[in-house]
């Protein structure tokens, strides 16, 4: 019987030189990792229970008690093992897998604890039960009660993972599904085995292949590191464009009321009506306010710091709390109007705040929007302004209406007061007024602004800063990838992407900025830059921006000022000035090409 002792052996070398590799690197913090490390554990221990099972046999009548010990706690060992696997095989068939809400972990974190309680019976009852000893001098191996039981449990386990592969035929491809169908055939050959040798230990040489399978297909460090990596780039790359996007299209609004304010202004310098000079003025004062609106709350964010965040300790998913509010309001829509919901694909899949007065400002004003429109439009947008572990939210809500006159907006936005008793008891109702909807706002530390005509709709728009909650899944990515980053700062958004393509096309990874306060807090952050490129047309210019990070003493980040045809006569000036080099735009590839090398 000790002559098949070198499978276990040779299984528990090569394991526990996995196990250095595998607990030796930094690891992203993911289900299927949690799941693989106790795979590890328990595989090991399973070794070594097996390589005593050898010894135990022989000396059962020695050391009954620990002998039958030993040989009962492999057989549990097997139904063990089997189940943390079972775990890993509900949760990558699950039917959220590739979704990027919470709603796998609360389902992962459902399953362990039945797994976990029904695990801890199961193994007290299997150890409870007798295991009986063959030993006829030639074959040597047990039976009994305890076994018949496992082997069921055993075939009940392989039954489920065999309905999970049928139910997911067409996923079979992907490389979570490999260890899976690995796992069915290893036991259908370990099964063959003993039935032809009982006294042969194979089973946990065969865990031991799975575990070493799953580390070099789905579960190696590296591996899921890249692509953890890559996924954080993309991401980032998406919200950087939505954020120039979101920014470039605020800044065309900003146009609109200024040229507004010029003819009204231009109007009452020959205007004699008194009336009609009141009337003007109070649409100045109207689109002064839009104007306020746009340029402090929404598109400075340098003012989205974690200061200005009134942050309560409620978690919520904003993508199915808009779900939830579509669902609810477009069986009240007249069918003559066109109910339209828009949501950002880079909002944060988990923030704080309160989200029950979120949903019942939002709520209001759509209702308000269905009692007064009749035919058109009511659209709500959701957008974000992502900024490190901050998030600025900003909400939109639009009608085709019969409008409110201007006296009742400038009311409305000149309204400064808190809650008042009647108004907090008509929460608990949800019959709130717009009134009580702007108090709300600014209740959560955000900012409430309307635009309305009369017979033409209108407009409600609501920014809420909020805090994201960050999963420190990754590590510094300089630690497993070569690639140096750059940061590309840049107020014009279409050389943003050109240069950036050039740049990626170096094997280079860009991040990329559109503000100097960004830049600065970057840096303060303690975020690393192998370069940075600064465009001299940048609003406040480069110059001014290097002065800040040389304020740093350790800041010894190269820095490249970019440059167009007006100033490129004056390269050298912006050396002596304290620039590393230069980059000219009238010829951006050769140029990069360039200042890389």
């Amino acid at each position: 019987m000790k002559t098949f002792m070198a499978f276990p052996i040779c299984s528990l070398v090569f394991i526990l030189l996995v196990s250095v590799v595998y607990f030796y690197k930094p690891r992203i913090k993911s289900i299927e990792n949690s799941i693989y490390k106790w795979l590890v554990v328990s595989n090991i221990i399973g070794l070594i229970l097996e390589i005593l099972c050898y010894f135990a046999v022989d000396l059962v009548t020695e050391h009954y008690f620990i002998s039958i010990v030993i040989l009962k706690l492999y057989v549990v060992y097997i139904f063990v093992w089997s189940v943390i696997f079972n775990v890993y095989v509900f949760v990558v068939s699950h039917k959220n897998y590739d979704k990027k809400d919470n709603s796998l972990n609360i389902y992962f974190n459902k399953v362990k604890r039945i797994t976990i309680l029904a695990s801890i019976i199961i193994s007290i009852i299997m150890l409870m039960l007798p295991i009986e000893i063959f030993n006829d001098g030639k074959l040597t191996y047990t039976y009994g009660p305890i076994t018949n039981v496992l082997i069921l449990l055993c075939f009940i386990i392989v039954g489920l993972w065999i309905i999970k592969c049928i139910k997911h035929f067409r996923d079979l491809k992907q490389k979570r599904y490999i260890p899976i169908i690995a796992c069915i055939i290893i036991l259908t050959l370990v099964l063959i085995i003993q039935s032809y040798d009982r006294s042969i230990l194979i089973a946990t040489t065969g865990h031991t292949f799975i575990v070493i399978l799953m580390y070099f297909t789905i579960e190696n460090p590296d591996v899921k590191m890249i692509n953890e990596l890559n996924k954080n780039r993309l991401l980032i790359n998406q919200i950087t464009e939505e954020k120039s996007n979101f920014l470039f299209l605020a800044s065309s609004q900003l146009k609109s009321p200024i040229n507004n304010i010029l003819e009204i202004s231009d109007s009452i310098t020959s205007e004699k009506d008194e009336k009609v000079i009141k009337e003007d003025i109070k649409q100045i004062n109207n689109l002064a306010h839009s104007l306020t609106f746009l340029v402090e709350n929404v598109m400075d964010i340098s003012s989205l710091t974690i200061n200005n965040i009134k942050i309560v300790n409620n978690k919520y998913n904003l993508s199915n709390l808009i779900t939830k509010i579509k669902l609810l309001k477009e069986k009240e829509v007249n069918n003559e109007v066109e109910f339209r919901v828009n949501i950002s694909e880079t909002i944060p899949s988990v923030l704080y705040g309160d989200s029950k007065l979120l949903e019942l400002a939002i709520i209001s004003i759509i209702d308000n929007s269905i009692k007064y429109t009749k035919t058109g439009f009511i659209e709500l947008n959701v957008n974000t302004i992502i900024k490190y572990d901050m998030c600025r939210l900003l909400i939109s809500i639009e009608d085709s209406g019969c409008g409110i006159s201007i006296d009742k907006v400038n009311e409305l936005l000149m309204l400064d007061e808190d809650l008042n008793k009647e108004e907090i008891e008509s929460l608990e109702t949800k019959n709130v007024n717009i009134n009580t909807i702007k108090k709300i706002v600014s209740k959560m530390g955000g900012y409430f602004t309307i635009k309305s005509e009369i017979d033409k709709g209108t407009e409600v728009k609501i920014v809420i800063d909020q805090k994201i909650e960050l999963k420190n899944n990754l590590v510094d990515a300089s630690k497993y990838l070569k690639k140096e980053t750059i940061l590309l700062v840049s107020d014009d958004n279409s050389f943003l992407k050109d240069v950036s393509k050039l740049i990626n096309q170096k094997g280079y990874n860009v991040e990329v900025s559109a503000y100097s306060n960004d830049i600065l807090d970057r840096i303060r952050l303690k975020q690393t830059f192998s370069y940075i490129l600064i465009d001299d047309n940048i609003k406040n210019r480069a110059l001014p921006i290097l002065k800040e990070l040389k304020k740093d003493e350790k800041f010894k980040t190269p820095v490249i000022v970019i440059l167009d045809k007006n100033t490129e006569f004056i390269k050298k000036h912006f050396l002596e000035d304290g620039f590393s080099g230069y980059l000219l735009k009238s010829d951006l590839v050769k140029e990069i090409d360039r200042v890389l090398k």
